[in-house]
């Protein structure tokens, strides 16, 4: 079983090695960064029983659109 939880700036680190890990696309350190200030709402964290992150979902609003949608940035579990 895991715990969800919204991602904090000290989760940042630990996302970037989880993507790392298991996806193609890598992303620099200044992208999650940038995720986090601009929608800190939108990112979240999936820990195990020892607090290790095994997961997380980076999402976004479309800043370009008239109409108010978002989607996934990047999706690891």
């Amino acid at each position: 079983m895991v715990c969800i939880r919204k991602a904090t700036v000290d989760d940042l680190l630990a996302m970037q090695a989880c993507n790392l890990f298991c996806l193609p696309e890598n992303y620099q350190m200044k992208y999650y960064f940038y995720h986090i200030l601009s929608w800190p709402q939108l990112l979240y964290v999936a820990e195990d029983y020892n607090g290790k992150i095994v997961g997380y979902v980076l999402a976004k609003m479309e800043e370009e659109s008239s109409e108010c949608h978002g989607h996934i940035t990047s999706l690891r579990c």
